[in-house]
């Protein structure tokens, strides 16, 4: 199981600036989880991701089912704000818009209670998760969703129009070819 090493990420982690923790089993929780800080905004709001082992919450979810073929990692983070009902379909055309330029992952919009998610799925093999590849992996993610957390903060509290946002995001330094 990929939760094996999760312990053994926290120290790394802490050491490149990340706040993190390990959370073992419990009756609240059937899966291990390693959690990781991503950002903290002004108004004092933590970021914070959540990685685990998909392959281990499946077997707990569906016990019954196949086992899935391979270890998939998966990582999570909730945004700490929510879209009000008159802002939803904006903020889910910038999310759309936002994933289009996101390697790795991307953005959810949850109907049922506004809130903004990211999420990865990562494939691995059976060696497992290298330290050094979840750090560059949590790096590239903090990348991306700090830089988009104020846009897409933005449009959900209707501070910004969408039609200024993609005006935004063209008028960037983005490369041509990811101007949305």
């Amino acid at each position: 199981m990929i939760s094996s090493a999760f312990e053994n990420f926290v120290d790394p982690l802490e050491a490149e600036g990340f706040g993190a923790w390990y959370e073992d089993t419990s009756e609240g929780s059937p899966i291990s989880s390693l959690f990781a800080v991503m950002h903290v905004d002004e108004k004092n709001r933590r970021y914070v991701v959540q990685a685990i082992d998909a392959r281990e919450l499946a077997e707990k979810a569906f016990p019954e089912a196949e086992k899935l073929p391979m270890p998939l990692l998966q990582i999570a983070m909730q945004f700490p704000f929510e879209v009000p009902a008159l802002c939803f379909a904006d903020t889910a055309r910038i999310l759309h818009r936002l994933n289009v330029i996101i390697p790795v992952g991307g953005f959810i919009l949850s109907e049922e209670d506004g809130t903004v998610c990211y999420r990865a799925i990562a494939p691995l093999n059976e060696a497992g998760l290298s330290v050094e590849g979840f750090v560059s992996t949590l790096k590239i993610i903090r990348y991306f969703c700090v830089e988009s957390a104020g846009l897409i903060e933005a449009i959900a509290t209707a501070q910004m129009s969408y039609t200024d946002a993609t005006d935004l995001i063209k008028n960037s330094q983005l490369p041509e070819q990811f101007n949305v």
